[in-house]
């Protein structure tokens, strides 16, 4: 693992601090990693039935927001 800063991410930070939590980060990582991998394939189908009721907009923030935190705490995964 590299100590170059822009390695540093918000898991990794807490995960330093702790080491009971060490044993979770790369699994937490991969997970968030592969979902947004997979998440914008969601999106289809979502823009493809359109956005008029309030119910699939508030899917449609839904997933851009799960979507923006997978890349967050998966953005460390394999950067070694």
């Amino acid at each position: 693992m590299s100590n170059h800063p822009l390695y540093e991410t918000p898991l990794r930070r807490v995960v330093s601090h702790a080491d009971g939590l060490a044993l979770l980060r790369r699994p937490v990582e991969a997970a968030a990693f592969w979902s947004a991998v997979v998440l914008p394939f969601l999106y289809v189908p979502l823009f493809l039935s359109g956005l008029e009721t309030a119910g699939t907009l508030d899917a449609c923030v839904a997933l851009i927001g799960l979507h923006v935190a997978a890349l967050v705490l998966g953005r460390g995964y394999n950067a070694d």
